[in-house]
C-alpha cells in the first residue's frame, strides 16, 4: 500500500524545475535557430539582389561603352538597332510618338499586307509603350531609355531567378552566389541583350527561368507542405509560361523538353502523376493564351508540345487499361516512349498539313533534314536559315570560354554526381520486381534522387544538346547550367561522397566543403574580374557616315508615303529611322523569311532589268535602294548573291558570256535605263527612282 502511495506523489521540487529548464532551453535553441535561419535567407536575398542590381549595370556600361550612346544623336541612336531589333524598336517609337495610342494599336491590328502584331510578336512593344505613356514617364525618362532600362532590369530579374533556383537545389544561398560570378563572367555566351536589346528572348527568357524556378519549387517536397503554396507555386508557374508563351514563339520547343524531361521523371516514380499533370495543363494553357493573343496566326494543335501531350495521354490511357496497378517490363517501357514519339511527330505532321498547307510543312521537312546533312536543298530560306549565325551550332569559342571559367569542369563535376542516382533510379524502374528485393535494392530505392535534381538535371542536358545543334538555345542553356554547376559544387552531397570516398569525418567533411566553396569563388573571380573589367574600360564609337548620310537624305527628300524596297537590314533601318513604309521586314528567327524578300532580293540576282521593273512594280515599290557592298561580294556559300545563284541554280561552272549580270551591276553600268534614275549616291548606298 505505501508503494503505490509513493508511486502517486508528485516529483520532487527539484525535478520539476529541471524539467523546466530543459523545455525552457529546448525552446529556446529552436526559437534561436529559427531567427538564425530567418536572417540567413533575409541576408540571401540581399545578395541577390544586390548582384542582380551589378549585373544590370555591367549590361547598361557595357551598352554605353560599345556605343558610346549618351553622346549619339537621335538618329544615330536609332542606327544603333541592328536589323530585326531595329524593326521591333520602330514599332515602340511609332507608338510613343503617335497623336493617339488607341489609334496607332488598332492601325497595326488591322494592317493588310504585314499584320505586324501577329507576324513580329510585338506585344513587349505595345505594353512598354502603353506604360510609358499611361504612366506620364517622358517628363523623367527618354523613351528609348526606358526602353532598354526596362530589357537590362529584366536581365537582372534572371539572375535573381537563377540565383534562387542554385539556392533551391543546393540549400545554401552561397550557390547563388557562384551561379552569379558565372552568369558575369560568361555574359558573352549567355546573352545577347546588350548588343541586340530588342531581341525577343531577352523579353521571354527571364520569364522562362522563373517558370523553371516555380517548377521547382512545386517538385521540392520542403515547399510544397501546405495547400496554399503549392496552389501558389503552380499559379506562378501559369503567370511566368503565359509570359513566356506570348514573347517568344520558340518558347514552344522549350516546353518541349520540359514536358519530355518531367514524363520521364515521372516515368521513374519520383513524382505523383497529378503533379505532372498540373505541370503540363500550366503550359498547354500558356500555348492557348497565345493562340488567343495572336488568332489566326496559329493553331494551338500545330505546337510539337501540344501533340506530345496528347500522344502521352493516349498512350498512358492504353497502359492504364492494361496493366493498371502492374509493373511493365522493361521492352514495354521502351515501347510505351517509342510510340508516344512516334505519334506526337505524326500528330504534329498531319496538324501543319491541316492548318498551314503543304509548302510550310515541306520548308520545315527540308531545314531538318539540311540540318542534319541528310540532303541539300537550294531553296533561298532554307539557304538563308542554315546560314544565319543564331541557327548555327555552338561556337568552339564558347566552349573554350565556358572550360577557361570554369564554368564547364564545374558543370560536368554537378551532372556526374547528380545523374548517378538517376541511372540507378532507371535501373531499378526497369526492373519487373517479380522476386522479392533484396537489402542493396531496398537500400537504393531508399536513396532515391531527388525529384527537383532529376528534372534540372534532364532538362539541362536536354537544353544542351538542343544547344549543340542551334546555337540561340545557349542563351538559355548556359544561364541555367550556371546555377547547377554552382548548386552541385556546393550541394553537401558532393562532399559527403568525397568524404566517404577517403575516410573522413562529417566534421572534416563540412570543413572541406567550405574550404573548397571559398577556393572556387576566389580563384574564379581573380581569373576572370580582370577580363571583365578591361571589358568595362573598353570605350567604342558608333561610326556610320553614310547611312546616317542616306537616312537623312530620304527623310528629306522623299515623300512620307513612299515605298522603298532594298535588303531586310537596310530596309528595318529605313522604317525605323525615317517611318517609310518598305516592300518586306527584315528576316526575323522564329519565323521563315518572308515571301516577298525573294522577289525583293532580284535586285542582286542575275535577272533581266525588265523582269525586275514588273517585280517592284507589283511590290509597290516607288525607290529601291541599292548596296554597293552587297553588290560586289563574292558568290560565296553564305553570301546573299551566293544563296540567290544557288536558288536560280546558277553555279560557277555554268557561269559564261550567255549569263546576264546582276541587276545591280547592270545599274551601275548601264545608265541608260529609263526606269530606274538614280537620285542619290555615296560610298555605300544608291538610290533609284522607280519611274
Amino acid at each position: 500500500m505505501m508503494k503505490v502511495k509513493d508511486r502517486c506523489k508528485p516529483p520532487p521540487k527539484e525535478k520539476q524545475l529541471y524539467s523546466l529548464k530543459a523545455a525552457a532551453s529546448k525552446h529556446s535553441s529552436g526559437t534561436e535557430q529559427d531567427w538564425w535561419n530567418n536572417a540567413l535567407r533575409f541576408l540571401g536575398l540581399i545578395a541577390g539582389l544586390y548582384l542582380a542590381y551589378l549585373y544590370t549595370c555591367q549590361l547598361q556600361l557595357l551598352h554605353e561603352n560599345q556605343l558610346w550612346f549618351s553622346h549619339l544623336t537621335e538618329l544615330e541612336r536609332d542606327l544603333s538597332f541592328r536589323s530585326e531589333s531595329a524593326l521591333y524598336y520602330s514599332y515602340y517609337k511609332q507608338l510613343v510618338t503617335a497623336p493617339s495610342l488607341y489609334k496607332e494599336i488598332s492601325t497595326l491590328l488591322r494592317a493588310r499586307n504585314i499584320n505586324s502584331f501577329q507576324d513580329f510578336s510585338i506585344l513587349p512593344e505595345i505594353f512598354l509603350a502603353t506604360l510609358y505613356r499611361v504612366a506620364g514617364l517622358k517628363h523623367f525618362v527618354e523613351p528609348v531609355y526606358f526602353y532598354i532600362n526596362v530589357v537590362f532590369c529584366m536581365q537582372g530579374m534572371q539572375l535573381m531567378t537563377l540565383f534562387c533556383l542554385a539556392w533551391i537545389l543546393s540549400g545554401t544561398p552561397i550557390a547563388g552566389c557562384l551561379a552569379a560570378l558565372f552568369i558575369m563572367f560568361n555574359r558573352e555566351s549567355g546573352t545577347r541583350a546588350h548588343t541586340a536589346v530588342s531581341l525577343r528572348e531577352c523579353f521571354a527568357i527571364p520569364f522562362v527561368t522563373g517558370g523553371i524556378l516555380c517548377t521547382l519549387l512545386y517538385h521540392h517536397s520542403n515547399q510544397i507542405e501546405k495547400t496554399h503554396a503549392k496552389v501558389l507555386s503552380l499559379l506562378l508557374t501559369l503567370v511566368t509560361n503565359v509570359c513566356a508563351a506570348v514573347t517568344w514563339q520558340s518558347t514552344q520547343i522549350v516546353f518541349l523538353l520540359e514536358g519530355i524531361s518531367l514524363l520521364v521523371v515521372q516515368t521513374l516514380g519520383l513524382l505523383p502523376k497529378g503533379k505532372v499533370c498540373g505541370l503540363l495543363l500550366c503550359k498547354v494553357l500558356a500555348i492557348l493564351a497565345y493562340s488567343v493573343v495572336y488568332p489566326g496566326y496559329h493553331n494551338p494543335l500545330s505546337s510539337m508540345f501540344i501533340c506530345f501531350t496528347i500522344a502521352w495521354a493516349l498512350v498512358t490511357f492504353m497502359h492504364s487499361s492494361h496493366y493498371e496497378g502492374q509493373v511493365m517490363p522493361t521492352y514495354l517501357y521502351v515501347l510505351w516512349w517509342a510510340l508516344t514519339i512516334g505519334l506526337s511527330i505524326s500528330l504534329n505532321t498531319i496538324f501543319k498539313l491541316l492548318f498551314f498547307g503543304y509548302e510550310d510543312s515541306v520548308l520545315m521537312f527540308k531545314y531538318v533534314c539540311s540540318k542534319l546533312g541528310l540532303a541539300l536543298f537550294k531553296d533561298f530560306e532554307i539557304v538563308v536559315s542554315l546560314c544565319h549565325s543564331a541557327f548555327q551550332p555552338m561556337s568552339k569559342d564558347t566552349v573554350l570560354r565556358t572550360l577557361g571559367s570554369g564554368l564547364l569542369p564545374c558543370y560536368v563535376i554537378a551532372i556526374a554526381v547528380f545523374f548517378k542516382p538517376i541511372m540507378a533510379q532507371i535501373r531499378n524502374a526497369l526492373q519487373t520486381h517479380q522476386e522479392p528485393q533484396s537489402k542493396a535494392q531496398s537500400s537504393t530505392l531508399a536513396r532515391r534522387p531527388d525529384p527537383a535534381w532529376a528534372y534540372a538535371v534532364l532538362l539541362s542536358l536536354l537544353l544542351g544538346m538542343l544547344s549543340l545543334w542551334t546555337t540561340r538555345f545557349q542563351y538559355l542553356w548556359v544561364p541555367c547550367a550556371c546555377s547547377i554547376a554552382a548548386a552541385g559544387v556546393c550541394h553537401s552531397k558532393l562532399w559527403r561522397d568525397v568524404s566517404g570516398a577517403i575516410g573522413a569525418k562529417s566534421s572534416v567533411s563540412n570543413m572541406v566543403r567550405l574550404m573548397s566553396i571559398g577556393t572556387i569563388i576566389l580563384a574564379v573571380t581573380l581569373k576572370e574580374a580582370p577580363a571583365l573589367l578591361s571589358q568595362l574600360r573598353l570605350m567604342k564609337q558608333l561610326h556610320m557616315p553614310d547611312t546616317v548620310a542616306l537616312m537623312q537624305w530620304i527623310d528629306s527628300h522623299t515623300p512620307h508615303s513612299a515605298v522603298f524596297a532594298g535588303s531586310c537590314q537596310i530596309l528595318a533601318a529605313t522604317r525605323l529611322c525615317t517611318g517609310r513604309a518598305t516592300t518586306v521586314g527584315p528576316y526575323i528567327e522564329d519565323n521563315w523569311l518572308p515571301k516577298s524578300a525573294w522577289q525583293t532580293y532580284q535586285i542582286y540576282a542575275r535577272e533581266d532589268p525588265g523582269v525586275v521593273y514588273d517585280i517592284m512594280g507589283r511590290l509597290g515599290a516607288e525607290y529601291m535602294i541599292v548596296e554597293a557592298g552587297l553588290c560586289s561580294s563574292l558568290s560565296t556559300e553564305c553570301s546573299l548573291v551566293g544563296a540567290m545563284d544557288l536558288a536560280a541554280n546558277v553555279t560557277s561552272n555554268k557561269l559564261g558570256l550567255a549569263t546576264p549580270p546582276r541587276f545591280c551591276e547592270a545599274l551601275q553600268r548601264d545608265h541608260t535605263l529609263h526606269q530606274f534614275t538614280l537620285v542619290f549616291e555615296n560610298q555605300s548606298f544608291a538610290v533609284y527612282k522607280i519611274a
